[in-house]
């Protein structure tokens, strides 16, 4: 109910997308509450609302559980793209959730790391997707056009290639949305309770006037 008060989902959707979110991310033991509190703190640092967040949970939370994504760093690659694309969450989740799924296919590391991307740590284990992403990130800009778009296809196929290069962009930039909110995310504690106070709070000023 109060995720359906904040972002303005039915609670039916708003349901949906907390149990996706919980049981997406079971094995980190996260609750309903926190994931609630991520998404308000999120919300009212960024350009991006609870709704798009939760859409993008709904749709990519599996695929990220399985490549490795915290769910602190899902909430803030989606809230790196929506601010440079403003597509929604549910395009962006669809998205991520074909990125995070063909990163994990051998020869697509195959391809990466021989263009110099660390996609291994050195006991020989794959890293996590976001760490390899990251590590793209920095290689992507040196690459020429033709490698740079048959790149892009690899990781995002045809239709994901523009939310691709927008997740690669703000990862490599200096002044990255991604840092800023996988932190914000991170140390989030009571953000919603507080947030429904005030509505409710701003509520009760309006029936009194």
């Amino acid at each position: 109910l109060v995720l359906a008060r904040l972002s303005g989902m039915d609670t039916v959707e708003a349901t949906n997308a907390l149990t996706a979110a919980v049981n997406s991310f079971r094995s980190a033991g996260v609750s309903t509450t926190q994931v609630l509190n991520k998404l308000a703190a999120v919300d009212a640092a960024f350009a991006v609302s609870a709704d798009d967040l939760a859409q993008a949970l709904k749709r990519s939370g599996a695929s990220a559980q399985a490549a490795g994504v915290s769910l602190d760093e899902l909430l803030a690659i989606t809230t790196a793209v929506q601010e440079r694309t403003a597509r929604g969450g549910a395009v962006i989740g669809n998205s991520l959730k074909t990125i995070f799924t063909r990163i994990q296919r051998p020869e697509v590391l195959d391809q990466l790391n021989q263009l110099g991307v660390e996609v291994e740590n050195v006991y020989g284990k794959t890293l996590p997707a976001m760490q390899v992403l990251q590590k793209l990130s920095t290689t992507f800009v040196d690459l020429s056009d033709a490698q740079k778009s048959v790149t892009a296809e690899l990781l995002g196929g045809v239709f994901q290639v523009n939310n691709l290069r927008a997740a690669l962009g703000d990862l490599g930039s200096r002044y990255s949305q991604y840092t800023k909110a996988v932190r914000i995310s991170a140390q989030a504690t009571d953000e919603a309770n507080s947030r429904n106070i005030e509505l409710n709070n701003t509520l009760a000023a309006q029936l009194n006037a």
